[in-house]
């Protein structure tokens, strides 16, 4: 990559310089041309001065003298004056050549020099007189000097800027190593990163745009640490969860194999077996739901609803199990909401039945329906020994249960609440715990949708 940006900013040093190279040049040769057009121009309007002065053969000898005044100090001009009859009246011993200059801009003409020389001038045609006759002015410039300036000058503009150019890329160099330094650093701890080092992350840097990305970078590193840790956590639970039910179906297994039992012994080994895959089966048709949530699937089926009655059915649903714990269940509030009634009465059975777990006989839990602005809110507030505080942030996790023995759940899979954040989530809603002064609170709430339900 350094080498990369070092070569573009190589090709672009260069061409800036060269297109400063260049106009510096063009305007140059312009300003030189400019000049020597003036110079030829003004050359012209002296002599047409001096013949103007001419008006007898007398001033020939003062005219000629002040024509070689004219060109004293200046050997790059030369003047040539033509009479009509073709004679060189000024200028030397022979005519010389004058043809078009094609490149040269406009009223110019190329002078060849009698010595072979091209010059260039002005062809300027006379009104004869009566004295000299002349008809042709020629008045013509050595431009060598000039173009050896030109060279010189482009030679040097040529020297400058490969000069600036190797600079630039030195510069260049060193800036851009210089700062990829960071970015080669983080690259080595990021390829170091390993299942084995999740704990590591990027350190800081000085730049704030990479500092930006670093942390990032860092608080993705959290997330995946926390999904891989939750990741190793559920296989050990799942692992767990599995251990016992398999464990009794196969030394159930064992048993019966191990002489020969009569039909009924069989049959009652079959049927611990058969309840024993029923918990298992409901144990993954739980996991699909939940896997289901998490890959974002939303609730099918909404529609408006009657939260109370929802939560009274459930009631009816857990009169015998309340009859037979001494329990009461109370239910406070109303709302309605748009929701999936099979879920939201999942919810309430899971909230529900967690509460008659931890709830002593004789004591009353607590159906909360209620609506807050745009929200609605299902709440079971239940009496009881407090959640730890520990506890109460991991509580909606999976195969989380509020007691410490684990081993005498019974049915109790640990995935009541998950599924309810799940339910919650699937609503685009948000569930919450409270544990204090002896009553527990649990729940969940979500935009009711009756406005845009109509």
């Amino acid at each position: 990559m350094a080498l990369r940006l070092t070569l573009a900013l190589a090709a672009l040093a260069i061409a800036v310089f060269a297109s400063v190279a260049l106009l510096l040049h063009e305007g140059l040769e312009e300003e030189i041309r400019n000049a020597r057009a003036q110079d030829l121009d003004g050359k012209v309007d002296i002599v047409r001065h001096l013949l103007e002065e001419v008006q007898q053969p007398q001033d020939l000898q003062s005219f000629t003298h002040h024509l070689n005044d004219v060109l004293i100090g200046d050997g790059q001009i030369r003047i040539w004056l033509l009479a009509t009859d073709g004679r060189l009246l000024y200028g030397g011993q022979r005519r010389p050549l004058v043809r078009p200059a094609v490149h040269r801009g406009p009223n110019l003409v190329e002078v060849v020099r009698e010595d072979g020389l091209v010059m260039e001038g002005r062809l300027v045609l006379l009104q004869p007189d009566a004295v000299l006759s002349a008809s042709e002015l020629i008045v013509a410039v050595d431009t060598r000097p000039q173009q050896a300036l030109l060279q010189r000058y482009g030679a040097r503009l040529a020297t400058v800027c490969s000069a600036g150019v190797a600079l630039t890329v030195l510069l260049a160099g060193a800036i851009t190593w210089r700062s990829l330094r960071p970015v080669q650093r983080l690259s080595r701890e990021a390829a170091a990163l390993n299942p084995q080092s999740l704990s590591a992350r990027l350190s800081p840097v000085e730049t704030t745009e990479l500092q930006t990305l670093v942390h990032a970078f860092n608080r993705a590193l959290d997330r995946v640490e926390a999904a891989y840790d939750q990741l190793e956590g559920f296989s050990a639970d799942v692992a767990h969860e599995l251990r016992t039910p398999l464990a009794t179906m196969i030394q159930g297994a064992e048993v019966a194999l191990h002489r020969e039992r009569p039909a009924s012994e069989l049959r009652e080994t079959l049927q611990v077996n058969l309840e024993v895959l029923r918990e298992l089966a409901g144990l993954v048709t739980n996991m699909q739901f939940l896997a289901r949530a998490d890959k974002g699937e939303l609730p099918e089926q909404v529609c408006a609803m009657d939260l109370r009655a929802e939560a009274e059915h459930v009631a009816e649903y857990f009169e015998p199990l309340l009859d037979q714990q001494s329990l009461r269940l109370l239910i406070e509030g109303d709302a309605r909401a748009v929701a999936n009634p099979t879920l939201i009465r999942r919810a309430l059975v899971n909230l529900v039945g967690n509460a008659t777990r931890y709830t002593a006989g004789g004591g009353a839990i607590h159906v909360e329906v209620g609506a807050h602005g745009d929200q609605v809110r299902l709440a079971v507030r239940n009496p009881g020994v407090a959640i730890s505080a520990d506890l109460l942030p991991r509580l909606f996790d999976r195969f989380v249960r509020g007691d410490s023995a684990r081993q005498h759940s019974g049915s109790h899979q640990g995935l009541g609440l998950a599924i309810v954040r799940a339910i919650a989530v699937m609503h685009g809603g948000r569930v919450f715990a409270q544990s204090e002064n002896g009553w527990t609170e649990i729940g969940l709430e979500w935009p009711s949708g009756i406005t845009s339900a109509g």
